[in-house]
């Protein structure tokens, strides 16, 4: 098996059983983090993208589990407050399958369980604080770090 694929049903496993929300922007977030700082490197490229740094290659993955049915995909509505419009999907992730979590190495499994229970908004700012040159094209920069 693909070891993106191990590593991304450990995370949404992981995330589930701690009862905390798995989204992309937290996916793509914390695979960055598990690179950047040193912690495993599964050679994904990170590029600076519109919500900070993004991973085609990760997002095509979690697009497989979903598309093969191993891991639910749940699309709530994000509602513009003004308008009342569906302005777009927050996307959450459920694993249908337990994942063998002893084949993922301890401080791995360690890594995931510290950063998944993060808000969005917490794993945002740190990304953006200590990585800043992955935020250049964020539409969400000013927000996240306060300066709007």
């Amino acid at each position: 098996m693909n070891t993106i694929r191990v590593y991304l049903k450990a995370l949404i496993e992981i995330g589930n059983d701690l009862n905390t929300d798995v989204i992309a922007t937290k996916i793509q977030k914390i695979f960055f983090l598990l690179q950047k700082e040193g912690i495993k490197d599964l050679g994904l490229k990170f590029e600076p993208w519109l919500f900070g740094p993004y991973s085609k290659e990760l997002n095509d993955t979690l697009i497989e589990l979903v598309e093969k049915g191993e891991v639910e995909e749940i699309a709530e509505p994000i509602i513009d407050p003004i308008t009342n419009e569906v302005i777009g999907y927050q996307r959450k992730y459920i694993l249908k399958d337990k994942v063998n979590l002893s084949q993922i190495e301890p401080e791995v499994v360690e890594f995931f369980k510290k950063w998944v229970v993060k808000s969005r908004r917490e794993l945002l700012k740190y990304v953006y604080t200590r990585y800043p040159k992955y935020a250049d094209y964020s539409v969400i920069k000013d927000k996240v770090l306060g300066l709007k």
